[in-house]
This record gives C-alpha cells, structure tokens and sequence, in this order.
C-alpha cells in the first residue's frame, strides 16, 4: 500500500506539488497520468526516496519514507522515464552491478 498524505515539493519559488494525498491499496494497479508539469515524475521521485519532500509523509507498506528509507526501497520497484545508464556497461554487467 501507498500512502501519501497532504505531499509538498517547492523548487525554490516554485510549488511543484501542493497537499497531495494519494491511497493505492495493496494488489490495485494504477496508472500516474497528466500533463507536462503536474508532478508525477517529482511524486514518484519522493515516493522512491530519490528526493525529499517540502513537507507532507509518504509511508510504503506503513513505512514512512523518511523514517525507513532502505526498507522502503526493498519494496519498490520503479524504472524512470530516462533510466540512469551506463551505456558502456553490458546488461549482464549492469544487472551484476545492482545485484549486489
């Protein structure tokens, strides 16, 4: 389960995410859509640990975010837009890479 409770994310002046709140039930499958700009990409960035939040409390399977990252991250997994690659690398180095 995702919980997201009343989401903050200010880039500077600029209000990315304002009171977000967000429930996905265990075993629901959604789909984050919306236009350029809406703050999916900076939802899913929190939601995965890769930034913080302004304010506001996410907890993955009742595990807050902030409070248990590493146990958070066991649970998610996530493949961004723009992957982050090492283009040099094979697939079996880059799969070996990240197994361990």
């Amino acid at each position: 389960m995702i919980l997201i409770e009343n989401l903050v994310k200010h880039y500077g002046k600029h209000e990315a995410l304002k009171g977000l709140n967000l429930k996905v039930d265990k075993g629901e499958i959604v789909g984050f859509l919306g236009p350029n700009g809406a703050g999916k990409s900076t939802t899913m960035n929190i939601i995965t640990g890769y930034i913080s939040s302004t304010d506001g409390t996410v907890k993955v399977d009742g595990l807050d975010i902030l409070k248990n990252p590493l146990k958070v991250k066991k649970k998610i997994g996530y493949l961004p837009e723009l992957p982050p690659l090492y283009l040099d690398m094979t697939v079996e180095e880059y799969l070996f890479l990240f197994q361990n």
